[in-house]
């Protein structure tokens, strides 16, 4: 596994995801972290000094019109190995919604936006890179070293386990991610590339609040343990940090 690419890297889990793949024994040989302002990811930069193969990317997820050009990048990035990992890590979550009367249009569509629609473009915009990752490790099964692109879902998008309500709005969008994700699953299995949707759990960040048990450090080492161990019968499922299995 010689590359990945992690949106939403300047704060929170991306951040930390950035920072545990560098430690990491088996380190990506490229690191692409994109965030919308890089300027201001002040913790970002001082990796990429320190490290030579940590990319700092300008990219916005609900910049449509900038994913070709976002692609560009990357493909110039990666070079003829292609993209081995792709992380749809940036989400949001406007307020917690407890019921219909605090529903709104608009915060509805910028959560569905940011939270659905964009993970699906990316794969869409990435799938060549994935397939050439793919296609240039036959040797190895379908999983994290060859081929994958791996969505920071939430189990708040089970169907199976909602039964108190609230979150509308961040609900609905991670449930049409999961739906995209085993759609998604069934198209790029004939080109090897992996797909995982992926509860970070409850986790002590700006989103997850001090309430949280679960620390930023700890959901990531799980994560990444899991990412290392994936076994290509795991395609197309619903996992937690610590490998749980979750009902869709």
């Amino acid at each position: 596994m010689s590359s990945v690419l992690i949106t939403g890297s300047s704060r929170g889990l991306g951040l930390e995801f950035v920072k545990q793949l560098l430690a990491h024994p088996k380190a990506p040989s490229v690191l692409i972290a994109a965030c919308r302002k890089p300027d201001n990811a002040s913790e970002l930069q001082s990796l990429a000094k320190a490290h030579s193969n940590l990319h700092v990317v300008q990219f916005d997820v609900n910049d449509f019109d900038s994913y070709d050009a976002f692609t560009q990048k990357v493909a110039s990035i990666v070079g003829e190995k292609g993209l081995n990992v792709l992380i749809n890590n940036a989400g949001i979550m406007k307020g917690k919604k407890d019921s219909l009367s605090d529903f709104n249009a608009k915060d509805m569509m910028d959560t569905l936006t940011t939270n659905y629609i964009a993970p699906v473009l990316l794969i869409k915009a990435m799938r060549p890179l994935l397939k050439l990752a793919a296609d240039s490790n036959k040797n190895l099964p379908i999983g994290w070293s060859r081929a994958a692109a791996i969505n920071i879902t939430s189990y708040l998008g089970s169907l199976a386990e909602n039964t108190f309500g609230t979150f509308l709005e961040y609900r609905e969008s991670k449930a049409a991610l999961n739906m995209a994700a085993r759609s998604i699953a069934v198209e790029l299995a004939p080109d090897n590339i992996f797909v995982l949707s992926m509860h970070p759990g409850w986790v002590q960040t700006d989103m997850g609040t001090s309430e949280a048990p679960l620390t930023k450090e700890d959901s990531i080492s799980g994560m990444l343990k899991v990412f290392y161990s994936l076994k290509p019968e795991q395609h197309g499922t619903f996992v937690q940090w610590d490998g749980k299995v979750l009902p869709w």
